[in-house]
């Protein structure tokens, strides 16, 4: 089973202006047009069984209804898309939303520390992580460089070893390999802590030199690095691709490419 921890779809209605913005401010061609119809489809064109779709609450009071479209995705998609929820930093009820994804069955949440405005080491988002470790959620942090925001990086490779040690039971995914751009950061601070996962989205693209890719896998835990691609922005075939080229033992890039990944989401 290949899953993909790390796509991105929109309603349709507002997928086509969502991933044209962002096909803009990224300057990459985007490899599905952001629907669920058209990533489904390019799954089954490239072999990947199951995707963890990411949504991100980008405003205060989006929560609620995205929290709702992401619990629906599975049963919507026939089991293909599993979807994890967002609440913004700045709402007045984001800890209660918290509580909510969970009774809704939703398996983890999404935080862009760009697009929400907030570094990952803010006292203020301390709450949430206490809420997401108390109620077994899993999150996923964007880490490192990021297009929108090219100037000012939020989540520190450094600075997310810091949250991590001071919430051990809290279950966090720095995405792209720990830091996108930051990688020789990422084998120093973030590899060999037991509760920050990886997954690979954008290594391909962006030019993780598959040496120190193979030093930060050799540090940390063989169980918490999955296959990730941030579709649209990369093609999973791309990123599958990338993991299988590492020259990897067998049993480490089926645990990569997917057997991590189903053990995280109880499937």
């Amino acid at each position: 089973m290949i899953i993909d921890f790390h796509v991105h779809t929109f309603p349709d209605k507002v997928a086509p202006k969502a991933v044209g913005k962002l096909a803009v401010i990224s300057g990459i061609a985007p490899f599905t047009d952001g629907t669920v119809g058209d990533t489904l489809a390019k799954m089954d064109k490239n072999g990947i069984d199951l995707s963890v779709c990411l949504n991100i609450a980008t405003r205060p009071g989006q929560e609620r209804t995205i929290n709702d479209t992401a619990a629906a995705l599975y049963e919507a998609s026939g089991g293909r898309l599993v979807g994890f929820g967002s609440v913004h930093p700045d709402s007045p009820d984001a800890v209660d939303e918290l509580v909510r994804a969970k009774k809704l069955g939703l398996r983890g949440v999404k935080f862009h520390p760009d697009y929400q405005e907030f570094k990952v080491e803010e006292k203020r988002m301390w709450p949430l992580y206490e809420a997401l470790q108390e109620l077994d959620l899993f999150v996923t942090f964007h880490s490192g460089w990021d297009c929108y925001s090219p100037d000012h990086i939020h989540c520190f490779p450094e600075k997310a070893a810091e949250v991590a040690k001071a919430f051990p039971r809290l279950r966090m995914c720095f995405a792209h390999f720990g830091g996108l751009m930051l990688w020789e950061d990422v084998f120093r601070y973030l590899a060999g802590l037991e509760n920050v996962y990886f997954d690979t989205a954008m290594a391909a693209t962006m030019k993780l030199d598959p040496d120190l890719a193979r030093r930060i896998i050799a540090k940390h835990p063989r169980d918490n690095i999955m296959l990730g691609s941030d579709c649209p922005w990369e093609d999973p075939s791309v990123s599958a691709g990338y993991v299988k080229d590492l020259g990897l033992s067998d049993a480490m890039t089926e645990a990569i490419l997917g057997k991590n990944a189903e053990r995280i989401l109880g499937l």
